[in-house]
């Protein structure tokens, strides 16, 4: 039997669903605003469960080539890679969820994103 949660309204297990981010990645970027509230409401996710998940999803769109970007102040409708984070993946994950943690909020559509090199300009 699986006990793992399920999506509120599709009910789509949360393996399953946590899957499907990167494929986002072939047409848009991916907002933390999209990934964090989505576990919370739709899964009912909170504490270690919610960072947990958070992370797996992180990794996997670093995994498939996304690096951290944000909209640009300086070309307005353009994304640039946020290099602040670190270098490695787990660096990454690390200092995002970190950054997350002491906001003490869940991110807005102005928090980082995650996106594939042809999506963003260089800083």
């Amino acid at each position: 039997m699986n006990t793992q949660p399920t999506h509120a309204y599709f009910g789509t297990p949360l393996d399953e669903w946590m899957d499907c981010y990167p494929y986002e990645l072939e047409r848009d970027a991916v907002g933390l605003w999209q990934v964090i509230p989505s576990l919370r409401k739709d899964f009912g996710l909170t504490g270690n469960a919610l960072e947990s998940a958070t992370r797996t999803v992180l990794i996997a769109l670093l995994d498939r080539g996304a690096h951290p970007i944000i909209g640009s102040i300086q070309h307005p409708g353009t994304w640039e890679r946020i290099t602040r984070y670190g270098e490695t993946p787990a660096e990454i994950v690390d200092a995002v969820i970190a950054e997350w943690h002491a906001s003490g909020r869940d991110p807005d559509v102005g928090d980082v994103w995650f996106g594939l090199p042809d999506f963003y300009l260089e800083a």
